[in-house]
């Protein structure tokens, strides 16, 4: 893997990695099934299910790759730009053409919860069945740019929990759709992610404030120096990479490493940080 690394996959069948243009590298074996960068990614019970988009050529398509065999490599770029068909994503189990970019995408194992923008939400199964489908904005709503914009999608049991730039969190039933709850957090934010565990969240906005919050109550606030790249709820605390440095989001104290950490991971109840060099070191340099 040449580029950069941009997110890791361990399942039971071993590693997946991704790299910032799109070459995905499977138990040692990397190709590019696709022409374009990789933008949301997530294991299900079959494989890989991923979304590549290229915003020149307006092209956005979602495919699942099985995870038991190799990759193999696609169409060029150059011969994606005069084709005329619609070209798959190479050695995929399904793969689809879509009509708007992805903004959100999570993965149970069994059903696969998306977004497309100004589209709506939908909820596929793992042989690309559509189940059910939900539009973005829900009557009433606000109609603020940006407002109703999707952040963040996650599957919590039997629910999906949807959290919008304007700070409104929603929860649908996984089977129908349907809405159960909407809620407003009650600060002014323009989320960037959401990461969660069990009843906590860690929100996260473009402008460096974040907040985490227990049954949906805010517990701290802070100001970060940049935008959280990852973060994981370990052994009682928010670990987090910003841009050059390690974090615990209840302590003063800050680590700076010398590249950019890309993701954190948990092996052996340690949490690990792989950086942009594609090598992976201890948080906090513990």
């Amino acid at each position: 893997m040449a580029a950069a690394p941009w997110r890791m996959f361990k399942n039971s069948g071993g590693e997946i990695l991704i790299d910032v243009e799109g070459e995905i590298t499977i138990n040692g074996t990397s190709a590019r099934p696709f022409p374009c960068e990789v933008t949301h990614a997530a294991v299900c019970d079959s494989g890989l299910v991923a979304t590549w988009v290229d915003h020149e050529l307006r092209m956005a398509r979602m495919a699942l790759l099985p995870a038991d065999k190799k990759p193999v490599n696609g169409i060029s770029r150059s011969d994606l730009r005069i084709s005329s068909s619609n070209v798959n994503v190479a050695g995929s189990i399904w793969s689809h053409s879509l009509d708007a970019e992805p903004i959100a995408l999570a993965s149970n194992g069994e059903m696969i919860v998306f977004a497309l923008y100004t589209r709506g939400i939908y909820c596929i199964n793992n042989n690309s069945e559509e189940i059910w489908r939900q539009p973005l904005q829900r009557e009433g709503s606000s109609n603020l740019p940006g407002t109703n914009t999707i952040s963040k999608i996650s599957i919590d049991d039997e629910h999906v929990i949807v959290w919008t730039r304007g700070g409104i969190n929603r929860t649908l039933s996984l089977e129908t759709g349907e809405m159960i709850s909407e809620t407003q957090l009650n600060v002014e934010c323009d989320i960037e992610n959401v990461f969660s565990f069990q009843n906590r969240s860690l929100i996260t906005s473009r402008d460096g404030w974040a907040w985490d919050l227990l049954d949906g109550e805010i517990q701290i606030a802070r100001k970060l120096r940049g935008t959280i790249q990852d973060a994981v709820y370990h052994n009682g605390e928010w670990r987090i990479i910003s841009w050059r440095e390690d974090l615990i989001f209840s302590q003063p104290d800050v680590f700076t490493r010398a590249e950019l950490g890309v993701q954190l991971i948990i092996e052996d109840n340690q949490c690990l940080v792989l950086d942009n060099q594609g090598e992976i070191t201890r948080h906090m340099g513990e």
